[in-house]
């Protein structure tokens, strides 16, 4: 009987080595396969894992946007979880949005019947598009979250899904949108793009001539 124990023990404790060495094996030495999973940050299941296949690249699209006016902005939203109107309930946090407008040109559009020469005049007209918001850009790296302001009963940050996350930066943009809209900035990017494109045109006659013309730009 003790024979047989012994037995069982000696086999347990070879097993435990071997697994020992099998498992250090796999750690130190074994090949390292390069993991082709990733998991998406911030997601509320983190078992969900996903596989990246093949980048590619389905159209290619030759853009003529001149960009003339470029625009820093700040947007300031305030999250409300505040239970009623009891200031002991009272939760509330301030986000600050960090984003830049983007004015351009589409240049594609300047066809030859769109520049006229009066050369008794000296002058050069050209007929431009309007300026257009081309993009608003938020940079998520500035945004800042201030510290709540909790009431006596409530407490922490204030939480956000990633879809709450992502329908408040729709809502910024589309402030920073609206705002760009506004006559007095839109008057600032027709004057930039104005000085650029004179000055584009002026370096294009100064290279073929030495007369001096006066260069005209219309909004059509």
């Amino acid at each position: 009987m003790k024979r047989i124990i012994k037995r069982r023990t000696i086999v347990l404790i070879v097993l435990c080595v071997l697994l020992g060495l099998y498992l250090g094996y796999l750690i130190f030495v074994g090949p390292k396969k390069e993991k082709a999973t990733w998991i998406v940050p911030n997601i509320n299941d983190t078992s969900n894992k996903f596989i990246s296949k093949e980048t590619l690249v389905n159209e290619i699209r030759q853009k003529q946007d001149l960009i003339t006016l470029e625009v820093d902005m700040t947007e300031k939203v305030i999250l409300d979880n505040s239970w009623g109107d009891i200031s002991i309930f009272k939760k509330v946090q301030t986000v600050n949005f960090f984003g830049k407008g983007i004015y351009s040109v589409d240049l594609s559009k300047l066809q030859s019947e769109k520049i006229s020469m009066e050369n008794n005049g000296k002058k050069i007209t050209v007929k431009i598009p309007v300026p257009i918001i081309k993009a608003i850009d938020i940079d998520e790296q500035k945004t800042t979250y201030q510290d709540p302001d909790n009431g006596f009963f409530r407490f922490g940050e204030i939480k956000l899904t990633n879809a709450e996350s992502d329908a408040m930066r729709i809502v910024v943009k589309d402030k920073m949108t609206k705002k760009l809209s506004e006559g007095e900035y839109i008057e600032k990017a027709k004057k930039s793009s104005e000085e650029i494109i004179k000055n584009l045109v002026l370096n294009i006659v100064k290279n073929e001539t030495n007369a001096k013309y006066a260069i005209v730009v219309d909004f059509e």
